[in-house]
């Protein structure tokens, strides 16, 4: 079972937790839908710890402390709750450049011990920007271990076999395990996505950044409905030239329109042994549907990451020079530092290790696939019927300490080199948490730097929309913008004065970070400065609503913020201004739209990076002591 941002050992039994534990927008949910009835009366009780848990406003110091960091203190007692016959231990998927790192796993570790479960391992946490897999095999082995003595079985298994299974699966790669083939027909996958699009460019011309804004046609797919606040899920492809270069380094790379398959070889174990002399059975590898070889690596296949340390192990078999094949050795198991300084695609990988003689199998089979990248749609559907509005900043930056090779995002770069008419896959994904509230006579403080204005076009759209066509009256929006200059890059600026004069807006506020002869001012400050009594008075007074809308770090700031507001104008101690800002989220009146990609990647990352290594080893102090 692999719950949103947590994983349960798949060995023990966890079947009651999915029905137990609430979304993050749980509060829109049954809190007693299928829960067995022994668990009925306490449902509102977990719903609650949960909440608290998740919606804290600690500090980011504070947020990384896991609730497993101590001892098990379930170990000189019986339990006499209803989980007590189940034994558990929980690994937590998460990054630390958000502030609330595995929060649901953490609730779910601490969930099942309030419960009565019997925790057999300290929870295990990976972090995205430090290490994820190499904490994922640690937490494995020795949950395993901890599984195998607690069920009396240590006796009768191979650990060192379970613990090479780690790295080893059925779809794991070997020369005479695949097979490429040639077809003379594949599917069409992207039927009912075909979009014509128009793009334009939003910043100044003089702007060192690119933020353009697009409109696609959704030719009547009722697939593509949607509301103000929804993202619609792209599904980019990479740059032509990456996808030539890789190809060009396969050794038996097939024609360019030549249609291909992989196949993967079926192992047959009987009493008799295998197949019978001779006979071969190759089945289908659905990973990547049929396509050429092109088609595989632009859209199909992440070409952009860099590679993981078992591949980096498989590059060094197939490599020829013996240096070569030491140092990927070396770099498989000094992986993150190398990873996280160079950030290298694939195609940069096989340029420092000329001598790996590449396969067409390995990478059809062994890289990761391409996912797709949530955008906030920018446009009401009432106004702008059969169409999908988006703004996207195009990102781009140099590796190594900026002195690397320049790196473009793969779906923002993509967006900004598709024709006219050309075929865009996309989904709609809801954001019901992110929607505007259904009183349109409450108010509602928006808050978004840069891009994270996206969705809040789509909000005062609809509410133009309203008053234009349907006689209504909404209360007036106000609206915190902030960017660089106000002649450089202050997008949207004509359509929200516009606005404005329409009664959407009661009051425009924008933040400017590099303003000529001005002090630097961001969206927070205008919180604090200009917006105190006006964000106290909404959100005690009136049942307002606050959508905040941008990266994590930007996010964090104006949540400490309103926090700051909400205990100064209330006279409120430090506790007492938490649990409003909890209560706010439980009665969903406030919204974060998160992105962790901002167009300081490097800068950010390398920091929250540091942070994390600090920590994972001072932890790792912890636990020697």
């Amino acid at each position: 079972m692999v719950p949103a941002h947590g994983i349960l050992s798949p060995e023990l039994w966890f079947g009651l937790l999915h029905n137990l534990v609430p979304s993050e927008h749980a509060a829109q949910r049954e809190p007693h839908a299928h829960l067995s009835p022994l668990l009925i009366l306490d449902a509102v009780a977990v719903h609650r710890s949960y909440k608290v848990r998740f919606n804290s406003v600690s500090s980011y110091s504070d947020a990384r402390k896991s609730s497993s960091d101590g001892p098990d203190s379930r170990d000189n007692f019986e339990s006499t709750g209803p989980l007590a016959n189940v034994r558990f231990s929980v690994f937590g998927l998460g990054s630390r450049a958000y502030p609330h790192f595995c929060a649901f796993a953490r609730a779910v570790d601490t969930l099942l011990e309030e419960l009565g479960g019997e925790r057999i391992l300290r929870m295990g946490e990976g972090d995205e920007l430090c290490g994820q897999e190499e904490s994922f095999r640690t937490w494995a082995k020795k949950v395993f271990k901890a599984a195998c003595d607690v069920f009396c079985v240590g006796d009768d298994v191979n650990i060192e076999k379970a613990n090479n299974s780690l790295i080893s699966n059925d779809r794991s790669w070997k020369r005479s395990k695949f097979r490429l083939t040639y077809v003379a027909e594949a599917p069409e996958l992207t039927q009912g996505t075909k979009m014509g699009s128009f793009r334009r460019n939003l910043q100044s011309p003089k702007s060192s950044r690119l933020t353009i804004f697009l409109r696609l046609h959704t030719n009547g797919h009722q697939e593509l409905q949607y509301l103000p606040g929804d993202h619609l899920g792209v599904f980019p492809g990479n740059h032509e030239d990456l996808v030539n270069a890789l190809i060009d380094r396969l050794e038996d790379a097939p024609p360019a329109n030549q249609l291909v398959k992989v196949e993967l070889l079926e192992e047959r174990n009987t009493a008799l042994g295998g197949w019978p002399p001779g006979e071969t059975i190759y089945h289908l590898s659905n990973r990547v549907p049929p396509c050429t070889i092109f088609q595989a690596f632009k859209y199909y296949l992440d070409i952009t990451t860099p590679p993981t340390p078992l591949l980096l192990q498989q590059f060094a078999l197939l490599a020829t020079s013996d240096k070569e094949k030491k140092r990927l050795q070396v770099l498989s198991k000094e992986y993150e530092e190398w990873k996280w300084s160079k950030n290298p695609t694939i195609v940069e990988v096989l340029e420092e290790f000329p001598s790996v003689q590449m396969p067409s199998t390995l990478l059809l089979t062994q890289l990761p696939l391409l996912q797709p990248r949530y955008y906030s749609i920018s446009s009401s559907p009432e106004m702008y019927p059969g169409e999908v509005h988006l703004t996207v900043a195009v990102v781009s930056y140099r590796t190594r300490d900026g002195e690397g090779p320049i790196h473009h995002g793969v779906c923002s770069s993509w967006l900004n080199r598709i024709q006219t008419d050309e075929v865009v896959p996309c989904f709609v994904r809801g954001a019901p948490g992110f929607h505007l509230p259904q009183d349109p006579q409450v108010p509602c403080i928006l808050i978004g730097p840069g891009t994270g204005i996206a969705p809040f076009r789509s909000f005062w759209q609809q509410r133009l929309f309203e008053i234009q066509h349907k006689g209504l009256k909404p209360c007036p929006m106000v609206l915190v913008f902030g960017c660089r200059q106000s002649k450089i890059d202050h997008i949207y600026k004509e359509e929200t004065l516009f606005a404005k004069t329409q009664g959407v807006f009661r009051e425009l506020y924008t933040a400017y970070s590099r303003e000529p002869d001005k002090p630097k001012k961001y969206v927070q400050d205008v919180l604090q400065e200009q917006l105190a009594q006006t964000v106290f008075k909404a959100l005690k007074e009136q049942g307002g609503h606050i959508y905040v809308c941008g990266d994590v770090t930007m996010a964090g700031d104006v949540l400490k913020t309103v926090q700051r507001i909400v205990r100064q104008q209330g006279q409120l101690s430090v506790e007492e201004a938490g649990a409003f800002i909890s209560k706010l989220r439980d009665d969903s009146r406030y919204h974060e739209d998160i992105f962790g990609v901002t167009l300081r990647t490097y800068e950010v990352t390398n920091r929250l990076r540091s942070e994390s290594i600090a920590f994972i080893e001072e932890s790792k102090k912890d636990t020697d002591e």
